[in-house]
C-alpha cells in the first residue's frame, strides 16, 4: 500500500506507532512496530486483525502472558558468529531468551483459546536442546562461573579456599602476637595489589620483615605482607591465575554452542518478537477500548460512533459512510467545528485498520481496504520552497490528480482555498468532479457555497455539515450526513451586538433566493437534529437492553457453572465419604465379629473399635439432639436394657445408657461396648424369656454357646474353681447380653474353696455390681445372688 511519511504525520499515524512502540518489550518487537505500514491484501489485513484478536484472547484468560524475560541478543550472536566469548551475564541473556521461547511455546499449546497465528509462529522454531540446562548448570544467576562446571574448576576454587584460610591464620597469628602490638597501626588484615598485608608504621619498617605493597596517603602506614606469607601468596596467585584460566575455558566452551546454534536461537527470539508485537497490538486495543471492524473486500467506510484515537477526555463521536450509497461527501460548516478532526479520524481509522490494529468504533462498523491512501490537510506554505498556502496545496492535489484511482481514499482540506473565490471554488468542484469520475472515494471540506450545489446535483455525491448551536455560538462538533453547512455569519453577528440596521442592510446584498435556501437548509437542519436525537435515543436504549440482556446472560451461565461445580464437588466429596466410610464400617465390623467369634477380652480392641465409630460417626455427620431418625425410631421411645438391632453393624445389642446430646446410645454387643446413633438402630420386639430346654451342665457343653434367652442360675456344684471361673464368666457374658440383671450361682452349702474361688472371681468382675449369699429354689442348696450391671 502507498501512504507517505507526509501522509502519515498528518493523520498522526506516527503517533500510533510511537504508542504501539511504548507497549513492546523488546527492541525488535519495537522495530516492528515503527516499520509497520498499512497492508494493500484484504488477506494480508485479516490475518493482522485477526492476530491482534488472538492477542486480546489470551491476555483476557491470562493477563500476565508476555515475552518477559527474553532479552535483546542479536549483537550476542554477532559475536560469536565472529569468534567472541561471552560473559557470564550475556550467557544468562541467551538462556534466559530461550526459556522465555519455552515458556510462550507451552503457554500456547496448553491454551485455553484457540491461537492459530500465534502458535505458528512460535510453533514453527525448533528450541535448540541442551543449552539451556547447560548455562543453568554453569553460571549461577548472579553472573558467576558456578563451581560444578568442571571438576578441575571446584579443585582449584578449593585449593584456592585452603590457601586463603592459611595465610589468614598465619596474619592473625601475627597480630595477636603482642610482641607486634606497638608496630601494627591496627590489628587488621586487608589486601593490596591482590596481596594479604597487614598496616605497619612507618618507623617500625625496618623491624618487620616482608613487602610492602602500598602506603597511606599520609604516609605515616606502610602495607606490608609478611615474609612468612610470601610463598603462600604466591602459591594462592598461581592457584588463581589457573581458575582464571579455566573459566575462561568454560566461557569459550558454551560460547561455541552457542554459535553453533546460532541461527535455531535467532529465529526463536525473531518469533517472539513477533509475539511481542501481537501482543502490543492487543495491549493498544485495550486501552483505546478498541475493537476489530468488519472487514469488506470493496472501497467502502461505515464508522460508527467513531473516536480519534489520541483525542482524551468528552469527545462526541463520529459516524459516517463512504462508499455505499453514495462515494463523495463535501463537508461545509463553520471553522473550528471539527472538519478537519472528522476527515483525520476517517484516514487514520483506515490506515489503522489496514496495518491490522483494531480502531475505537462500534463493532458493526465496516471498513474496506484501499490500495492507497492521500490527505492534503493543514497549512502547506512554506518559506523555503517560496511557496504560498494556496501553491503548497497544489502542489499536493496535483500529485493526487496524477496518482489517484478507483481503489485511493483522499482527504481534501479546505479543497481551492488561498485563492479568489469563484476561481477557487469551479477549481474545486473540477477537482472533486475528476477525482470523483475515476472512483476514488473522497471526502472534503469547504467554505464555498458552491459547492453545495454541486453535491446535491451530481449523483453519489452528498452533502454534509459540522453542527452549530446557536444559542451558546459553540460548534458541537456532530457531523451531519445529508445536509450542507449554513452561513451563520449575520445571526452571530447580531448575538455579539452588531446593529440591527447594519444586519438589515447586509440582508438586501442577499438575493431572495439564497434566503430561500438559507431557510430550507435551517428546517433541513432542524429536521436532521429530531432524526438524530431519536436514533441516537433508540441506539442508546437499543445499546442498554442488549446490556443488559448480556448481563443476565452472562450472570445465569456464571450461576450455572458454579451450580455444576458445587455439584460436582459435592458429589466427589459425598462419595469419597461414603467410600471411606464403607471401608471403616466394613473394618469395624470385622473386627467385632472376630472378638465375638473368639470371645475376646482385650479392651484394647474394644476401645479402639468404639473410637473408630465415633470418628466415622462424625465424617459422615452427628444428627441433632434429639432427632427422629428415618426409620422412626423416637428417642423417648429407647429404655435401659433394651434390645437393639444396629443396622450397619448388623448386629445385636442392649442398650446400657439413654441417648445423650449428640443422639447417641450405649449399646453392648458381648463383650464390646460402643456409642451408637439412634439413626442406626432399629427397636426389637420384646420376646418372653423361655426357660431353655438345656441347662448348663458340669462339663459346660452349653456355656460354650451364646443364647439370646438364658436361665438365671447356673450349677457349678462339682467343678474345680478354675474350670468353675470360666463357665460362670461365659455365663455372665450371656446374661449381660441378654438383659438379665440378677442371676444365681449355686455352689452348695459350707464353705469350701470352691465358694471362696467363685466369691474372689465375682469380687474383680466388670459385670459384676454386688453379690451376697442367699436362697434359691428348693432345698438348702448353697447359693450366692449376683446383681449385674
Amino acid at each position: 500500500m502507498v501512504i507517505e511519511e507526509r501522509v502519515m504525520r498528518k493523520l498522526d499515524f506516527d503517533k500510533i506507532l510511537e504508542g504501539l512502540a511504548r507497549l513492546c518489550l523488546l527492541p525488535r518487537a519495537r522495530e516492528l512496530a515503527e516499520d509497520m505500514k498499512p497492508y494493500a491484501h484484504l488477506d494480508l489485513v485479516r490475518e493482522a486483525l485477526e492476530e491482534t484478536g488472538e492477542g486480546k484472547s489470551i491476555l483476557r484468560v491470562n493477563p500476565l502472558f508476555s515475552v518477559r524475560g527474553a532479552k535483546e541478543i542479536r549483537p550476542l550472536l554477532e559475536r560469536c558468529l565472529r569468534g567472541g566469548t561471552l560473559t557470564p551475564d550475556e550467557l544468562l541473556q541467551i538462556r534466559d531468551t530461550l526459556k522465555a521461547a519455552r515458556y510462550v511455546k507451552q503457554s500456547l499449546s496448553e491454551g485455553k483459546v484457540e491461537t492459530p497465528h500465534l502458535k505458528g509462529i512460535i510453533e514453527s522454531v525448533l528450541l535448540p536442546k541442551g543449552i539451556e540446562e547447560e548455562i543453568t548448570r554453569c553460571i549461577t544467576e548472579d553472573g558467576q562461573v558456578a563451581d560444578q562446571a568442571s571438576p578441575l574448576l571446584m579443585e582449584l576454587r578449593r585449593g584456592v579456599g585452603r590457601l586463603q584460610s592459611r595465610i589468614r591464620e598465619t596474619l592473625e597469628g601475627i597480630i595477636r602476637n603482642p610482641a607486634y602490638q606497638k608496630i601494627l597501626q591496627d590489628p587488621i588484615i586487608t589486601q593490596r595489589s591482590e596481596r594479604y598485608v597487614v598496616p605497619v608504621k612507618q618507623e617500625y619498617r625496618q623491624s618487620f620483615q616482608g613487602i610492602v605493597h602500598d602506603q597511606s596517603a599520609s604516609g605515616a602506614t606502610l602495607f606490608i605482607e609478611p615474609m612468612t606469607v610470601v610463598n603462600l601468596g604466591n602459591e594462592l596467585r598461581e592457584v588463581i591465575l589457573k581458575e582464571q584460566r579455566e573459566v575462561q575455558r568454560i566461557l569459550l566452551l558454551l560460547s561455541a554452542r552457542v554459535e553453533g546454534e546460532a541461527e535455531s536461537i535467532a529465529e526463536a527470539h525473531e518469533a517472539l518478537a513477533r509475539v511481542d508485537f501481537i501482543l502490543a497490538k492487543a495491549h493498544l486495543s485495550e486501552e483505546m477500548n478498541a475493537g476489530a471492524p468488519i472487514l469488506t473486500d470493496k472501497q467502502e467506510i461505515s464508522l460508527i460512533q467513531a473516536r480519534h484515537p489520541l483525542l482524551t477526555g468528552k469527545v462526541v463521536p463520529l459516524t459516517i459512510e463512504l462508499g455505499t450509497r453514495f462515494d463523495t461527501v463535501v463537508v461545509t460548516g463553520p471553522n473550528t467545528g471539527g472538519k478537519t478532526v472528522a476527515l483525520k479520524t476517517i484516514g487514520l481509522l483506515a490506515a489503522m485498520t489496514q496495518c491490522g490494529l483494531h480502531i475505537p468504533a462500534e463493532s458493526d462498523s465496516r471498513v474496506g481496504v484501499f490500495t492507497q491512501i492521500f490527505a492534503d490537510i493543514g497549512d502547506e506554505q512554506s518559506v523555503e520552497q517560496s511557496l504560498s498556502t494556496f501553491s503548497g496545496h497544489m502542489k499536493n492535489i496535483v500529485e493526487i490528480v496524477q496518482k489517484a484511482d478507483k481503489r485511493s481514499l483522499i482527504l481534501l482540506d479546505e479543497v481551492g482555498a488561498g485563492t479568489d473565490p469563484t476561481e477557487g471554488s469551479a477549481l474545486a468542484m473540477a477537482i472533486i468532479a475528476e477525482l470523483h469520475e475515476r472512483g476514488s472515494r473522497i471526502v472534503a471540506t469547504t467554505h464555498y457555497g458552491a459547492l453545495k450545489n454541486f453535491a446535491y446535483n451530481t449523483p453519489r455525491v452528498e452533502n454534509a455539515s459540522v453542527e452549530f448551536d446557536s444559542e451558546t455560538l459553540r460548534p458541537t462538533y456532530r457531523l451531519l450526513i445529508g445536509i450542507p453547512g449554513k452561513s451563520n455569519a449575520f445571526y452571530i453577528a447580531g448575538r455579539l451586538g452588531l446593529p440591527e440596521e447594519v444586519l438589515v442592510r447586509a440582508r438586501t446584498f442577499v438575493t431572495e433566493r439564497e434566503m430561500q435556501v438559507a431557510d430550507l437548509i435551517e428546517n433541513l437542519e432542524d429536521t436532521q437534529r429530531e432524526i438524530d436525537f431519536e436514533k441516537r435515543r433508540a441506539r442508546e436504549e437499543r445499546q442498554l437492553i442488549e446490556m443488559e440482556s448480556l448481563g443476565l446472560k452472562e450472570k445465569s451461565q456464571k450461576l450455572e457453572d458454579e451450580y455444576q461445580e458445587l455439584m460436582a464437588k459435592a458429589k466427589d466429596q459425598a462419595t469419597e465419604i461414603v467410600r471411606e466410610a464403607r471401608r471403616e464400617a466394613e473394618r469395624l465390623i470385622d473386627e467385632l465379629r472376630l472378638a465375638l467369634k473368639e470371645d475376646r477380652k482385650d479392651q484394647q480392641a474394644v476401645e479402639r473399635a468404639r473410637q473408630g465409630i465415633r470418628k466415622l460417626s462424625s465424617k459422615v455427620g452427628t444428627p441433632d439432639s434429639q432427632p427422629k431418625t428415618s426409620n422412626g425410631v423416637n428417642p423417648e421411645e429407647i429404655k435401659l436394657g433394651q434390645m437393639v438391632y444396629m443396622t450397619k453393624l448388623r448386629q445385636k445389642g442392649q442398650v446400657l445408657k439413654l441417648p445423650n446430646s449428640s443422639g447417641e446410645i450405649l449399646v453392648q454387643a458381648g463383650v464390646i461396648k460402643l456409642n451408637v446413633p439412634i439413626s442406626e438402630i432399629r427397636l426389637e420386639k420384646e420376646e418372653k424369656p423361655t426357660r431353655s430346654t438345656r441347662s448348663v451342665n458340669s462339663q459346660g457343653k452349653g456355656g460354650m454357646k451364646k443364647a439370646e434367652t438364658i436361665r438365671t442360675e447356673i450349677d457349678l456344684r462339682g467343678m474345680m474353681v478354675e474350670e468353675a471361673s470360666f463357665e460362670l464368666d461365659k455365663y455372665l457374658d450371656d446374661a449381660v447380653l441378654t438383659g438379665v440383671g440378677q442371676v444365681y450361682v449355686i455352689h452348695g452349702k459350707g464353705t469350701g474353696a470352691l465358694r471362696n474361688g467363685i466369691h474372689e472371681f465375682l469380687r474383680g468382675h466388670h459385670h459384676v455390681k454386688s453379690f451376697r449369699i442367699g436362697q434359691h429354689g428348693e432345698g438348702d442348696l448353697g447359693v450366692t445372688v449376683v446383681e449385674l450391671r
